[in-house]
């Protein structure tokens, strides 16, 4: 299964956030993770309107953890991201065209494929995979 760069950011990004209860700033994320502005604000949108993040403006605001690490499982942020799971034809959004439907025994074993996959992220926290993550270092001009 392939995720969607969108997924990584996400993930990254609640990573940054978990490793400090002072607000992160879309500039100071931008910068310590190497990802595009745009992007950036486009996911911590996402993530805010979904509970995980809480977002601040003005002087002294920005970006924290609405939840604590152990709350976020990693399955249930990438299921939030990734638009399409589908990992064969017939399991997207659009219909497909397959003379095997509506009885085809792939499809399902496609499905149970995808949520296994995610059940097995969702084993997985914000707070178990920053135990052990290295701090994301601050850039020169921000310390």
């Amino acid at each position: 299964m392939r995720l969607s760069q969108a997924s990584d950011f996400a993930l990254r990004i609640l990573m940054a956030a978990g490793q400090s209860d002072a607000p992160q700033t879309v500039d100071k994320l931008t910068t310590q993770l190497g990802l595009a502005k745009s992007h950036v604000m486009k996911i911590v949108a996402l993530l805010a309107r979904a509970g995980y993040l809480e977002t601040t403006r003005g002087r002294g605001g920005g970006i924290r953890l609405a939840r604590q690490p152990a709350e976020i499982r990693l399955g249930d942020v990438v299921r939030l991201i990734e638009p399409d799971l589908g990992v064969v034809a017939c399991l997207k959004p659009a219909p497909a065209d397959c003379v095997f439907l509506p009885r085809c025994a792939l499809k399902g074993a496609m499905a149970r494929a995808a949520e296994a996959f995610l059940d097995s992220l969702n084993s997985e926290t914000l707070a178990s995979i920053l135990t052990g993550t290295q701090q994301v270092p601050l850039p020169t001009a921000a310390r």
